[in-house]
């Protein structure tokens, strides 16, 4: 997003200088603090030698040349953003809009980046430092933490590219929940920084966090993430990582640059407990877990950090534009051990001509996104992969990824790889959708599973009849199914949402012969109320006529939408659309398929779709990509499975 500012902002900084070591970097630290060379020095000698407060000095100091600031006129503007958010959830995206359209559109690459060496006040960063300390000294649960995670993940003064500001200290003085808090904890003697952290996650998340993800981007939010709690899982994880820290709990951000299954990056808070394994919290998960049963599904899984990491960066160009975005300044660890001990595998590639640097890639829509480097000159070998994912291997030349070979699997349960690559033989196949319609990526088509369709002779449906039920995920928008012989004619027809489902359902059709196009039309009642009282998904949307609304009642079990014939009139033809996030192939629109081949994707041509299914004919064992050239964002890669007849996505 804002790549092209930072680089003119981090020319100054010399990545190659920083692996020679903790000295050499210090020493280059000072020598580009200019004014405040001298009030840094006395900071430095202010602190004994030897001691932690000196090395946790040292640390901040050596690598206040790779932390910054976005910063410059609109940045208020686009803050006010979120806490507009905060307070009026859906509302705000109105009043974004206007004020957008009042005084234009804020736009994060015109703020300008202000390295922490050059402009931040070292009276600031020893103030911060001794307050860390001070609070680690009174608090029993952060004296039992090592050194080591206090040093890396409690001191630190920022998290992102926000704002700094004096947040631990608002934090300790200004919210009184926060006080009562803590003071009650060291009433009771509490020592564990796992018990000390979940009692202030369970305080904190009495306020609801508004998510959205339809603000417009830019940097970190910073401090104002813990009281207004709006955002994404950035924001999220911003919040509760200012909270711990403040509390002397060693806690940091955890991430990875693409999901598996996914286009998408995710983060999410850490803490370290006093055994020093991770601990992890997201609002699925308000308990704080073990990292190895969180949820998360990736090749590779990273930790945010303060400090550079010489490893990594040893193996990257010196020259910080001939880099990949994620790897520009690399402030991260590899945790991925920590969260898969049991599904690791090292893949070793052959036959690939010797490059210094030579990346692992996921992909991210139709492009391959470096997600990791090779561990070794002589082979090319990546440490600590998770399996059940497609990835590439490439080089970047400092605009894009240039692959080597063909895409492959790497199998979960072996880690052994298979090269996809598709043959001379073509086959005709449908296809159904662009994007994988599953819970695990946020489409609700699961809730359709278990709904049935009834019919009755009483508008109470006392005496109810089922019709159809559905048993499996529908695989396309639009399913045709056909009640059995014999049921009778009723009156008064409805769907039922299964268990924990919502009633989420876009569209259901009745007709009275196989044959008909013109679904039957009635008075339309059923349970009143929806999710958060939306009047845009009521249970008069289930017979509309239109595909694109549906029913989102506000329990989720006991709702269901009929509609009155006004006479008996027996249904031999039934079709429904499950609620979705329009990933489905849809009449109208136009679409291209996509197969990979000799490093580049290869079109198979444009089509109109007609239906809601598209027809080609693919070179078997490809992979494939579908293009929605008239709407949406969302589409991933798949192969097509011969036997089953349908897409896998990946």
């Amino acid at each position: 997003m804002l790549v092209k500012a930072i680089l003119v902002c981090m020319s100054a900084v010399s990545m190659s200088g920083c692996v020679s070591g903790n000295a050499d970097r210090l020493s280059n630290a000072l020598s580009m603090s200019g004014n405040e060379k001298e009030a840094i020095t006395g900071i430095l000698e202010r602190s004994k030698s030897g001691t932690l407060e000196r090395e946790a000095m040292e640390y901040i100091v050596s690598n206040m040349p790779y932390n910054l600031t976005l910063d410059g006129k609109g940045l208020e503007k686009y803050r006010n953003f979120y806490h507009l958010f905060a307070i009026y959830g859906k509302q705000a995206l109105a009043m974004v809009d206007s004020i957008q359209e009042a005084s234009g559109k804020f736009d994060a690459s015109t703020l300008t980046p202000y390295l922490d060496i050059h402009y931040l006040n070292p009276e600031f960063i020893e103030n911060d430092l001794k307050l860390a300390f001070k609070t680690r000294n009174r608090l029993p649960w952060s004296k039992s933490v090592s050194d080591k995670d206090f040093l890396r993940y409690v001191i630190p003064y920022r998290i992102g590219d926000e704002r700094v500001s004096e947040w631990r200290s608002d934090i300790l003085h200004n919210i009184p929940w926060m006080n009562d808090v803590i003071d009650s904890l060291v009433k009771k003697g509490v020592d564990d920084p796992l018990v000390a952290a979940q009692a202030i996650i369970n305080r904190w998340n009495r306020k609801e966090f508004q998510w959205t993800s339809m603000l417009p981007a830019g940097p970190s939010i910073g401090y104002a993430n813990v009281i207004d709690k709006s955002g994404t899982c950035r924001e999220f994880a911003h919040g509760v990582v200012y909270l711990m820290r403040a509390a002397g709990i060693p806690s940091g951000i955890d991430m990875v640059p693409i999901r598996g299954e996914n286009n998408s990056a995710h983060s999410w808070p850490f803490i370290i407990g006093r055994d020093g394994k991770t601990y992890v919290t997201c609002t699925e998960n308000p308990s704080w877990v073990p990292a190895a049963e969180f949820d998360i599904f990736a090749a590779k899984i990273y930790r945010e950090e303060f400090g550079i990491n010489d490893d990594i960066n040893s193996g990257l160009p010196e020259e910080i534009s001939l880099r990949p975005d994620f790897f520009k300044v690399p402030k991260f660890s590899d945790v991925t051990a920590i969260y898969k001990p049991n599904s690791l595998h090292n893949l070793t590639i052959s036959g690939v001509e010797y490059v210094k640097t030579i990346y692992l890639a996921s992909s991210s829509n139709d492009q391959w996104v470096p997600i990791a480097i090779s561990a070794s000159e002589d082979t090319t070998c990546f440490k600590n992969v998770c399996g059940g994912v497609v990835a590439c291997i490439g080089t970047w030349d400092g605009k894009s990824f240039t692959p080597v070979g063909y895409p492959f699997e790497i199998d979960a349960a072996t880690g052994k790889t298979r090269e996809i690559k598709g043959g001379d033989e073509t086959a005709k196949v449908s296809i159904y959708s662009k994007f994988p319609v599953d819970e695990r990526n946020g489409d609700l088509v699961y809730r359709t599973v278990g709904g049935r369709i009834e019919g009755a002779r009483h508008a109470d449906f006392r005496d109810a009849v089922t019709l159809f039920t559905v048993t499996e995920m529908p695989k396309r928008r639009m399913t045709v199914a056909y009640p059995p012989g014999g049921c009778g004619a009723f009156r008064y027809y409805r769907y039922v949402g299964p268990p924990d489902g919502y009633c989420n359902i876009a569209e259901v059709s009745l007709y009275g012969n196989v044959g008909d196009t013109v679904p039957l039309r009635g008075h339309v009642f059923g349970t009143p109320g929806s999710w958060d009282d939306d009047p845009v998904h009521t249970f008069e949307k289930v017979f509309d006529g239109n595909p694109d609304t549906s029913f989102d009642y506000k329990e989720a079990d006991g709702g269901w939408s009929a509609i009155d014939l006004g006479r008996p009139i027996e249904v031999r033809k039934i079709i429904y659309v499950p609620r979705n996030r329009d990933n489905y192939v849809r009449a109208g629109d136009v679409y291209e398929l996509f197969w990979y081949g000799e490093g580049k994707w290869n079109s198979l041509g444009k089509q109109q779709a007609f239906s809601d299914s598209l027809l080609y004919d693919v070179p078997k064992g490809a992979l494939l990509y579908l293009r929605n050239h008239s709407r949406g964002k969302d589409e991933r890669i798949f192969e097509y499975d011969f036997e089953k007849r349908e897409q896998k996505f990946w």
